[in-house]
């Protein structure tokens, strides 16, 4: 295997979707975001794991996504949260995959497939309450209606809208809330019928506002674990999923007043030791960390020194002299009761998580574990147990570590 890798540690994804859904009520639905990949963590073992741990549908964002989930077997509800081109609309019908509507077009466009398929399109309907990207305004949700009701082909499952800051202004995300109510209100009015489910809350929301669960909530960072905000007044901490490592390829030594990498950005104060980690910015490890970012090795940081290259990352051993070639270091992750946290890498860039950890390359190998004894994991993967791997579980008990 590639000395650079990822690990997933299922095991953790499976408690993160326990803990939400105790603190839901039993109606509340948990819809398990996986676009990107599973925000780079693997959308086939994370959308098998979520919905035996939990989740009762999926989302994605493009219909190419749900259609390689339909492929390796899934049967639960998968909804497409993004735009969907019309010429899709005879592929998601066939499919069985939940589409947005979000102009009059598309929702002919679905209708005419469902017609001619002879099976009803899946749908829900998308208010724009305030984000201003996709939806029908809020105002314009009665004409939109009025069309809809007069559409055969058409099964509205659904309706929704997204929060666009609800981690930053309550304010905002509580008028977000209330013009989402009345539009909900004056849709079901025309349509003479309650919309099945309703939802609202992406991961910064479904932490704090549980005024806002209705129906279902939409998590997608929570589930990994990588936000600052794992858990809190509202529900338990979320464990993190994602441990970004690499082995020692090289040590050299590096004297006082030389340079390395890149136009020689970092010079040697004093003599050291300098070691090479086998990945850069084509694995996604952004070159906006050079000489910012720190590595774990043997429990203590080392800095990232010089420019990042596209296969490569030089770290300054002085915190770790006694390091040798192959051994692990830790970019994202625990080691010896140290941690860095995605969103301590995010920061660094200037970034969100979910970008931090959907930019990682498929150059990077993923590594999926269980803990010892996790029937779901082992449940959820049972035609598939060839992925799990016990290589993290031996390594951590080489080095002492538990948990």
């Amino acid at each position: 295997m590639r000395p650079a890798w990822i690990e997933i540690n299922l095991s953790a994804l499976a408690d993160n979707l326990h803990n939400l859904k105790s603190v839901l009520s039993p109606h509340q639905q948990i819809i398990a975001v996986i676009k990107a990949n599973a925000y780079g963590h693997g959308a086939l073992p994370v959308a098998r794991v979520a919905l035996e741990a939990g989740a009762s549908r999926l989302a994605v964002a493009i219909v190419e996504e749900a259609v390689e989930l339909r492929e390796d077997g899934c049967r639960a509800p998968i909804m497409v949260l993004g735009a969907t081109p019309r010429e899709a609309a005879p592929l998601l019908v066939e499919q069985e995959i939940e589409a947005p509507l979000t102009d009059l077009a598309g929702a002919e466009a679905l209708a005419a497939a469902g017609q001619h398929l002879g099976r009803p399109a899946k749908v829900h309907i998308k208010v724009d309450t305030g984000m201003h990207r996709l939806g029908v305004r809020a105002e314009e949700i009665a004409p939109f209606c009025e069309h809809l009701r007069d559409l055969p082909g058409l099964e509205i499952v659904g309706i929704f809208t997204h929060f666009s800051s609800s981690q930053i202004d309550p304010e905002f995300t509580m008028r977000q809330l209330t013009l989402f109510k009345q539009a909900v209100a004056e849709a079901e009015r025309i349509l003479g019928y309650r919309i099945p489910l309703r939802h609202v809350c992406n991961s910064g929301a479904t932490v704090r506002y549980p005024e806002a669960w209705m129906d279902a909530v939409r998590p997608g960072a929570l589930l990994y674990g990588i936000p600052r905000d794992r858990g809190g007044l509202y529900m338990p901490e979320m464990r993190p999923v994602l441990a970004l490592k690499a082995k020692l390829a090289v040590i050299k030594p590096l004297y006082r007043g030389e340079s390395v990498g890149y136009d020689r950005t970092w010079v040697a104060p004093h003599d050291t030791r300098i070691g090479l980690l086998p990945l850069g910015y084509a694995d996604g490890w952004d070159r906006l960390l050079s000489n910012r970012a720190s590595v774990l090795v043997h429990g203590k940081r080392c800095r990232v020194v010089g420019r990042i290259c596209m296969d490569a990352t030089i770290i300054d051993l002085t915190g770790a002299p006694s390091a040798q070639v192959g051994d692990t270091a830790v970019l994202i992750g625990e080691q010896e009761g140290q941690r860095i946290e995605v969103h301590e890498i995010a920061a660094l860039c200037n970034t969100v998580v979910q970008e931090t950890v959907s930019r990682f390359s498929g150059r990077l190998p993923r590594v999926y574990f269980a803990e010892p004894g996790d029937e779901r994991v082992y449940r959820a993967l049972a035609e598939k147990r060839s992925m799990l791997s016990d290589a993290p579980l031996r390594e951590r008990a080489r080095a002492g570590q538990h948990g």
